[in-house]
C-alpha cells in the first residue's frame, strides 16, 4: 500500500441505486423505528415516510469497494467520521445514480484518513452529498497535512435526552441492508479482528441518532431533518440501551450518542429545515 496525498482526486466507478418501499421499511426497522410510536416509517399506507439517512445505503453501494479501488491491501480501516446533505426529502421508491470522487487524503500520524464525497442524482437533479472518512490503520506517517481538528463538543446540559434501546438482533437485521461485514454478526470473526465481541454497523448507530433527533426535534417528521453529520468514536454493544444528547439553537443543532459511559458518537452536528 502507498497511501499519500495524490490520490485526491479519484474518481470512484459510478452506481446506481433503486429502492421501493419495502427498502425503506426495512432500513426504518434495521436503525431501531418500532410500531406504534413510529408507523410513519413503517406502514406503507401512509407513505412510508424516509428517514433522510436511507441516502447512506446508496452512498455506501458507491464507497464499498474503497480498498481494493485505491490498493489499500490488507490494512485494517474503519469508519471514521460521516456527513449528510439532502436537497429534497426522499421519497418511499426511487433511482439515483452515485458519483463518488476522493477529496482529501490527510495524514493522522500512525493512521491515514481518506475523505470520499459522494453526490446522488435523480431525474429532478441533486438528491443528497455525503462526505465520509474512512481511516486506514497503519497508514499516516507519510508526510501529509494532518487535517482540520475535530469540532468542540457542546457544553453545558443537553436540551433533551432520548434513551432508546439495541435489541440483540439490531446488527442482525440492519445488514440486510447489504452490509454483511462478519464483524457485526459473527462474534469468532469480532473476536479475529481484535474485538470482544460483535457490535452494531456505524451507519446503523448514525441512524438511531438520526431518528433521536426526529423524534425529539421534528415531531416525527423525518423531512425536517436537513443536515447531519458526527465522528465514529467506539463502536456500539448489542442489547443495551443507545442515549442521545441533543442540544439546539435554533435550526442548529448539535448531539452526542452514548452507550453508558462510552461516547460512540462524537462531534455531532445537525440542521433543521426552517
Amino acid at each position: 500500500m502507498s497511501l499519500d496525498a495524490n490520490a485526491v482526486g479519484t474518481k470512484l466507478d459510478p452506481t446506481t441505486f433503486a429502492w421501493t418501499e419495502a427498502d425503506t421499511i426495512l432500513y426504518a426497522l434495521g436503525v431501531g423505528a418500532r410500531p406504534p410510536d413510529e408507523l410513519r416509517l413503517l406502514d406503507e399506507r401512509r407513505g412510508p415516510a424516509v428517514l433522510p439517512t436511507f441516502a447512506l445505503l446508496a452512498n455506501w453501494w458507491a464507497v464499498k469497494d474503497l480498498r481494493s479501488f485505491l490498493d489499500l491491501g490488507p490494512a485494517p480501516i474503519v469508519h471514521g467520521g460521516q456527513s449528510l446533505s439532502v436537497s429534497r426529502p426522499m421519497q418511499p421508491r426511487g433511482e439515483v445514480a452515485v458519483s463518488g470522487e476522493v477529496t482529501a487524503v490527510w495524514d493522522k500520524g500512525k493512521h491515514a484518513s481518506i475523505e470520499v464525497t459522494t453526490r446522488g442524482t435523480d431525474d429532478d437533479g441533486e438528491l443528497f452529498v455525503a462526505v465520509g472518512q474512512t481511516m486506514v490503520l497503519g497508514g499516516g506517517g507519510f508526510g501529509g497535512d494532518r487535517g482540520p481538528a475535530s469540532a468542540d463538543e457542546p457544553a453545558g446540559p443537553p436540551d433533551v435526552t432520548v434513551v432508546d434501546e439495541v435489541r440483540p438482533e439490531q446488527a442482525a437485521i440492519y445488514r440486510l441492508n447489504g452490509d454483511r461485514n462478519a464483524l457485526h454478526i459473527d462474534p469468532d470473526a469480532a473476536k479475529k479482528a481484535g474485538f470482544d465481541d460483535v457490535f452494531l454497523h456505524g451507519l446503523c448507530t448514525f441512524g438511531f441518532a438520526a431518528r433521536a433527533l426526529v423524534n425529539s426535534l421534528g415531531g416525527g417528521d423525518p423531512t425536517a431533518l436537513h443536515s447531519i453529520s458526527c465522528r465514529f468514536a467506539k463502536p456500539v454493544m448489542l442489547g443495551a440501551p443507545l442515549s442521545t444528547e441533543v442540544w439546539q439553537r435554533g435550526t442548529s443543532v448539535q448531539f452526542r450518542t452514548s452507550q453508558g459511559s462510552v461516547v460512540a458518537l462524537s462531534a455531532g452536528s445537525a440542521t433543521l429545515r426552517g
